[in-house]
């Protein structure tokens, strides 16, 4: 597997403590992002971008573009999510007049706010379907050929909070990319490689 040309912080050195939010803005799209940096007495990110651990595929919806990854063989990097939503939760609640014009919310009024990417043991990414998955032997194949088992280890990068208008009142969403993904082990991932090169010996015939 080669080395990604992002910078990331590895899941393991991935700390909580080193995550700060800056107010909302308008970003070019004209929504409104509240940007987050990743700041350590030797590095200083303007996005938070982790390298997650090898993680079962529960499944790839291409409609939603929706990724559903297993998070249940490495609690580490489960417990780190949810302490990032915590932070997250803590600081909106804290400074919500400041972020959120709004006041007298309680903490779980904010949590209500957020569309998790976490659902108990499940963390769902949202990547399109053309996205390209570098395989083990070098080779390339579309996301959405992935398959439910097969392990994948991708660069998530998270850019900030994005603050959504809803029927309901106002909603937050954890904005993110994913802008590196690898196929550390796999099914039907190895079956595309074999179409491939069945096709390619048909071609030659």
């Amino acid at each position: 597997m080669g080395g990604p040309t992002l910078l990331t912080i590895p899941y393991q050195a991935f700390e909580v403590d080193h995550v700060y939010l800056t107010p909302f803005q308008m970003d070019k799209n004209g929504k409104w992002i509240a940007q987050l940096t990743y700041k350590d007495h030797s590095i200083d990110f303007q996005d938070v971008s982790v390298m997650t651990p090898p993680l079962r595929v529960v499944d790839y919806d291409p409609h939603s573009s929706r990724l559903r990854l297993d998070l249940t063989s490495h609690l580490n990097f489960h417990v780190k999510l949810n302490m990032f939503y915590e932070y997250l939760i803590s600081t909106f609640y804290l400074h919500q007049q400041g972020f959120l014009h709004i006041k007298h919310q309680t903490m779980e009024d904010i949590r209500q706010m957020f569309y998790s990417l976490l659902d108990g043991q499940w963390l769902s990414v949202y990547i399109y379907p053309t996205t390209m998955v570098r395989r083990a032997d070098g080779g390339l194949c579309r996301i959405s050929d992935v398959a439910a088992g097969d392990i994948l280890r991708c660069v998530i990068r998270f850019q900030g909070v994005s603050q959504l208008q809803h029927r309901e009142g106002m909603k937050l969403r954890l904005h993110h990319s994913v802008p590196m993904v690898w196929a550390i082990g796999e099914s039907a991932v190895k079956a595309t490689a074999v179409k491939e090169t069945v096709k390619a010996i048909a071609a030659t015939r």
